[in-house]
């Protein structure tokens, strides 16, 4: 009686059911993805980027001009007057060189100082070299005396501050945003519904609103510009005196506040590390097929030795699959660091249509009517359209495919933007017909007794579908070549990976320099469509292999 007594008096047992578990996650999967909040660290790291990427841009906008036109030149400011040609291979030049150091800097962060003393010591030498070029950009024009020298060695300096913070500044960046390894959040919306907060959509967002705040600072080439037309006197000294001004900012503000940030260590010589393993590996080989016992002994004591202490004493303990592991741990982040760099193999013709906007794009609006317009402020045409078009982007374009379920993922961005950067390049060749067709010096601009120096009659205005395509192009292609770079990279090389990402880039500038010695009347019909073609070409191609690749893996990634 008791017992019953008990069982009357206990709660009632509820019946689980097994697949409750399973509903519940599976009611998570369906959840929609909304991004989470950006540290204010973060927010800090943009603004110093900002503040860089403007002195950038309103360096490399003037430099045209700087080197090709003479400071007699009747119509545009000049100072070195070396002629369109040797203009456009120095300019080129200096891209590759600014584009090869990252390497150098990626791999002195991750293997060495770590990312914050390298972006520290990258700033001092960026301030360094603009102060040497805005003192002898002065000494020229007022004094006729070391404009060229002083434009070697400063660029030289600035080439290698900017290649040491560009690739580790945007991975210093992700720094402030540290995976907790926690679930996903669960929030409720404005209007009442769930939703799962995705870190991978915060970090597209961080890197979309990073290259709208460059394209931001890349206006700077307004101001820069207007300087050296107007400021008759040493106008390119006070132009690049605004560049040295706004690293000199960055430089202090970043020192400030240089033990509030997410610091990475790093991670020993992962390069090194990676060449030891694949020697130690092919050594063990070796001594696999060896039926000789004292050579294997001796082959085999070799590939355990180890280049730090601690190998060594696993070695010494017998432990050869220590070793064995860390090997296989490090080739594994070397085959990884590779297949990320897949994706960056189309850079190179992209960035060479790119690059055109600081070099022949800027001689051709020179040839054309810019009704007293500086002829290189129409390249602040390409940042206001990044900025205009990229918050659509992010808040229409994207989210609008990802409801009806397209996958436009990062590789297929990358084709699209491709393909912009065709249509920009085969539409410039248009127009560049068209002021050859037109008077009064037809394909002979600006050269011509008719025409008095006079550019031929066509409109500047012209130019602005090109850097809109173009603007189209870098939306799509470079923000997501910069995101594969830092998702794709193991833990050990996000620094070299993304330095890599930057050398690939650097291959436009090769490309430029080469075909630099064509760039001049009457001839750029013909380079603009070779550029056009060979565009062309890269995107078919890109596009192909992507298609393969995912009909045999069933993903979209390459």
């Amino acid at each position: 009686m008791s017992d019953e007594k008990k069982q009357l008096d206990s709660p009632p047992v509820e019946s689980v059911d097994p697949n409750d578990h399973e509903r519940e996650q599976q009611q998570d999967q369906d959840l929609p993805e909304v991004r989470g909040q950006v540290p204010r660290k973060v927010w800090l790291v943009q603004g110093l980027y900002f503040l860089e990427r403007a002195a950038f841009y309103g360096l490399s906008q003037p430099l045209q001009n700087y080197l090709q036109l003479s400071k007699d030149d009747p119509h545009r400011p000049g100072a070195l007057g070396l002629g369109q040609s040797r203009a456009v291979m120095i300019v080129y030049i200096w891209f590759i060189y600014s584009y090869l150091t990252p390497l150098a800097g990626g791999l002195i962060a991750d293997c060495w100082l770590g990312r914050r003393k390298t972006i520290q010591v990258g700033f001092f030498i960026y301030v360094l070299g603009l102060a040497i070029v805005t003192a002898t950009a002065f000494t020229e024009r007022l004094h006729g005396v070391g404009g060229l020298p002083g434009f070697i060695v400063g660029m030289f300096l600035v080439g290698a501050g900017t290649g040491t913070v560009k690739p580790n500044i945007t991975v210093f960046l992700i720094d402030q945003f540290p995976d907790t390894g926690e679930e996903p959040k669960t929030v409720t919306l404005k209007d009442g519904k769930l939703a799962k907060v995705s870190r991978e959509l915060t970090i597209r967002f961080i890197w979309n609103v990073n290259y709208w705040m460059i394209n931001v600072g890349g206006l700077c080439g307004i101001i820069t510009t207007n300087i050296e037309r107007y400021a008759h006197v040493a106008g390119f000294g006070f132009a690049f005196m605004v560049c040295l001004i706004l690293v000199m900012a960055s430089t202090l503000i970043f020192n400030i506040t240089y033990k509030k940030f997410e610091i990475i260590p790093p991670s020993g010589n992962a390069v090194a590390d990676t060449i030891a393993a694949l020697r130690r590996r092919r050594l063990q080989k070796k001594a696999s097929r060896d039926t000789t016992p004292a050579a294997a002994q001796e082959t085999k004591a070799v590939s355990a030795g180890s280049s730090d202490a601690s190998s060594q004493s696993a070695a010494e303990d017998g432990t050869i699959t220590t070793q064995a592991a860390k090997d296989l741990s490090v080739l594994r982040d070397a085959k990884t660091a590779l297949r990320a760099c897949l994706v960056f193999l189309p850079f190179p013709a992209l960035m060479l249509s790119i690059n055109l906007m600081d070099s022949t794009l800027i001689a051709q609006a020179g040839t054309m009517q810019t009704n007293g317009l500086p002829n290189d402020i129409m390249y602040n045409l390409n940042p206001i359209s990044v900025m205009v078009f990229l918050p659509l982007f992010q808040s229409w374009i994207y989210p609008s495919l990802s409801k009806r379920k397209v996958n436009f993922s990062p590789e297929h961005r990358i084709g699209v933007g491709m393909f912009c950067a065709t249509l920009a390049i085969a539409y410039t060749t248009g127009i560049q017909h068209l002021v050859y067709s037109t008077g009064p010096c037809f394909s002979h601009p600006l050269a011509c007794l008719a025409g008095k120096n006079v550019p031929n009659d066509v409109s500047v205005g012209y130019q602005t579908p090109t850097y809109v395509f173009l603007a189209w192009g870098e939306i799509l292609a470079i923000v997501s070549g910069t995101e594969l770079a830092y998702s794709r990279a193991p833990a050990s090389m996000k620094s070299i990976v993304q330095a890599l990402f930057h050398f690939f880039s650097a291959m436009g500038s090769v490309f430029g320099v080469a075909v630099s010695f064509a760039c001049h009347d009457p001839n750029m019909v013909i380079v603009y469509g070779a550029i056009t073609a060979f565009l062309l070409l890269c995107t078919v191609g890109f596009e192909a292999s992507y298609f393969v690749r995912r009909k045999k893996t069933g993903s979209g990634t390459v």
